[in-house]
């Protein structure tokens, strides 16, 4: 069942009831961020706990040195692997 509700005019206007010729029309869209890695199927997003006094500083440098968290973490862990084996 659809719902409706009265407009300003008076019209009652449900969720179908708008035809195509009352819809807006689309122009291009504009230049927005860039995909990240939440739409990048090769990556995962994982949760860890760290010290907050930890997460503070080492936030501080990622941002002085224009890095992410995501960068650092995934080059540590790739060092650490690599020394694995």
């Amino acid at each position: 069942m659809s719902k409706s509700r009265p407009t300003l005019n008076g019209r009652t206007r449900g969720r179908d009831s708008r035809k195509e010729q009352d819809a807006p029309e689309v122009g291009p869209r504009r230049p927005g961020r860039k995909p990240g890695k939440h739409s990048d199927e090769n990556y995962t997003q994982t949760s860890i706990y760290l010290p907050i006094e930890l997460r503070n500083r080492v936030r501080a440098k990622l941002y002085e040195k224009g890095m992410e968290m995501s960068g650092l973490v995934e080059e540590a862990l790739r060092e650490w692997l690599a020394k694995q084996q």
